[in-house]
């Protein structure tokens, strides 16, 4: 986020920025799921600031960052290094907008029908080792050259129901789709363009 996005959220917010690579790590395994140096609400940090403000012992389940631009576009970034469970995804989406209605960091679920999107980044390797999914060499290679010859993006988790109902957009990317698609596009407009 520009120093000017971070100047345009609810002050309690603007203490809460961390890069993204801070907000995607897995503290299982340590890893990263991005080097990014973007700023970002940690928003784990918004969860723990609503408990105390609405005095509730269970923290609440949030997705991992919420980025913003100058222009009023809000991104929650939910990082997914392992497994990936489509309720949990759902229920971090809705306990964030709540926490942020709640809060009265939006107006409503019109703003976010409006101005916020989702982004899902998965690690595409470890979800394939996971199901165990075991493909020869060739047939491999096959799948790589449509993956990189497909034009479309495709929404999993049936996220793009979402869409016009509670969220703007909702996209999941790989963690290289992530890098090419949001993280070199924001470095690229706020002048941190890594050469």
């Amino acid at each position: 986020m520009t120093k000017e996005a971070i100047e345009k959220l609810p002050e309690v917010m603007q203490s809460m920025t961390a890069t993204l690579k801070h907000c995607s790590k897995d503290d299982a395994s340590f890893d990263y799921m991005t080097e990014s140096r973007l700023l970002a609400v940690n928003f784990d940090r918004f969860s723990k600031y609503y408990c105390q403000v609405v005095k509730i012992a269970q923290q609440p389940k949030t997705n991992d960052a919420l980025y913003c631009t100058e222009d009023g576009k809000w991104y929650f970034v939910e990082f997914k290094n392992g497994s990936i469970k489509k309720d949990e995804i759902y229920r971090k989406i809705y306990d964030s907008l709540i926490m942020l209605i709640e809060a009265g960091m939006i107006p409503d679920y019109q703003f976010s029908r409006e101005n916020i999107s989702y982004i899902l980044v998965y690690n595409k390797e470890k979800i394939m080792q996971e199901k165990q999914i075991k493909v020869n060499s060739a047939k491999n290679q096959i799948h790589r050259h449509i993956e990189q010859k497909q034009e479309k993006l495709f929404c999993l988790f049936e996220l793009e129901k979402l869409q016009g109902y509670i969220l703007d957009e909702t996209n999941t990317y790989t963690k290289e789709q992530f890098e090419q698609l949001f993280v070199k596009k924001f470095e690229k407009l706020e002048g941190t363009d890594r050469k």
